[in-house]
């Protein structure tokens, strides 16, 4: 279907450790200081292209999901000729020095990584094909442990660094990819996410052709090397097509053949094109779908932290992971006063006044929605009852998520600061007010009084509530309530 299209077709791959039957029977695989990984790497690759001879492109993946925090994670099961077990650790420390004398030359992880990139690339360049290298990364080490493994990279292989358009993983507060300015010389390519997995999907208004245009020069004037622009329309089975959100993907569309299109001109024609409306109505529609935006930063990423679980409303759990692992990597990507403050009121100080910072931003984004609101009610001699009736409905949902999200990140603070301070009435108190709005809420979408978006379906809210009120009456729970 693609090739009868004129598309190009990529066969990505993430997980790297050969099968367990093939260790089994050549265990001297495991020992990355051999090269015969890096061979079987090769060989793999070829035997791809060559079962799929219509593929255009090699892709891989390095840092994603499993073992996030390890970055080995894509070496999982291998090793430098030993296990090093408690066993091995306690009672044949012969066999760990006999082992070390045979680990030669020393090879850092930046090194595996380039000697692995180099065996899929030279498969890819033996094949007439590419091979196209995602880069995304969850923290500022993996950043680093790339640029060190690619830095020295041939230019003569056919490589291509794809880099999703915000450092880390599509977070709008964090800058453009720096890997392409560090590495100007080799090929490039940028990944919008235009399915907003964090970002509402495409069931809330969420429209950023300004920031795209802005992310698209960054990189633009960082390499000389730009070659391609990814879009993923589609996310979790929500497709942008038909939203208000398609606006996003006609930028990206127009600006590939015109970089320096001015996005008043692209909202302009991509609202005559989808309501047929024109001149003031067309701009008091863009007015009111272009904060949007800054409403989904300001509470689906809170403090610069996503605060939601791919664009659901959270349990307890994920906001912790969030938190304490990215608001870390925060520190480092976005440095400046405000934000390192608010990340240490979090994490070291929770009190007064993250509690009013954490109120006042979701006043003012369920402001805006209010504004939005208002400006397409104006609208309603124009625009067409169905997309009136569309676009305000997402509105609501929009007004609803943020809402259930106050009240749960307000509880999730307080918690915070219980930790700190000690269990005192006041808090326990205002929790359970948080607690009983909720709830509240629940039954409202339960018995069909508020809408019921998959975004704020009542399992979740039913799982927040239940994940603080054990904290309340039992205290933290065992890890084993985790794995539960």
């Amino acid at each position: 279907i693609c090739k009868a299209n004129n598309k190009k077709v990529c066969y990505m791959m993430g997980e790297f450790t050969p099968i367990e039957p093939i260790l089994k029977k050549h265990p001297e695989i495991r020992n990355l200081n051999t090269g015969l990984f890096f061979e079987l790497m090769y060989e793999t690759c070829c035997a791809i292209i060559e079962r799929f001879p219509q593929l255009d492109e090699i892709g891989m993946w390095l840092f994603e999901s499993k073992n996030i925090l390890h970055y080995n994670n894509f070496f999982s099961g291998m090793n430098y000729g030993l296990d090093f077990t408690e066993d091995v650790m306690f009672n044949h420390q012969e066999r760990i020095l006999e082992q070390e004398g045979r680990s030669y030359p020393y090879l850092t992880f930046a090194d595996h990584l380039r000697l692995m990139v180099e065996a899929c690339a030279r498969a890819c360049r033996d094949k007439g094909k590419r091979l196209t290298l995602l880069t995304h990364i969850w923290f500022p080490y993996q950043e680093e442990l790339l640029y060190e493994a690619l830095k020295d990279l041939p230019t003569d292989l056919p490589v291509l660094l794809e880099h999703n358009y915000t450092t880390g993983d599509f977070n709008p507060w964090y800058p453009a990819p720096k890997l392409a300015g560090r590495l100007p010389h080799l090929k490039h390519g940028i990944v919008f996410c235009c399915g907003m997995e964090y970002h509402g999907l495409s069931l809330v208004p969420c429209c950023f052709p300004e920031s795209e245009s802005a992310i698209l020069h960054e990189v633009m004037a960082a390499t000389p090397n730009l070659e391609r622009i990814t879009v993923r329309p589609i996310w979790d089975g929500q497709s942008l097509l038909g939203s208000p959100n398609e606006v996003n993907l006609y930028y990206i569309l127009k600006a590939t053949k015109d970089p320096m299109l001015d996005t008043e001109t692209a909202w302009a024609d991509w609202i005559r094109l989808r309501y047929g409306i024109e001149g003031n109505d067309a701009d008091t529609l863009a007015d009111a779908l272009r904060r949007s935006y800054q409403v989904v930063k300001q509470t689906f990423f809170e403090f610069g932290i996503r605060t939601n679980d791919h664009s659901h409303i959270p349990a307890f759990g994920h906001l912790e992971s969030r938190l304490h692992n990215y608001g870390k990597a925060q520190l480092k990507w976005i440095p400046t006063y405000d934000d390192k403050q608010n990340v240490y009121d979090l994490l070291i100080s929770p009190g007064r006044k993250i509690l009013r910072l954490h109120r006042e931003k979701h006043e003012e984004a369920l402001a805006s929605i209010e504004y939005s609101l208002a400006k397409i009610g104006t609208l309603k001699d124009v625009l067409k009852a169905a997309d009136l009736e569309d676009i305000t409905t997402r509105f609501t949902d929009l007004r609803t998520w943020v809402t259930i999200h106050q009240y749960q990140y307000d509880a999730y603070i307080r918690i915070l600061a219980i930790r700190k301070d000690g269990k005192s009435e006041e808090q326990v108190s205002l929790i359970n007010n948080d607690l009983q709005y909720l709830g509240e809420v629940l039954k409202d979408i339960e018995d069909g009084t508020i809408h019921n978006s998959y975004l704020f379906s009542p399992d979740h809210i039913r799982t927040f509530i239940k994940d603080v009120q054990i904290r309340l009456e039992k205290g933290e729970p065992d890890p084993a309530w985790y794995m539960n």
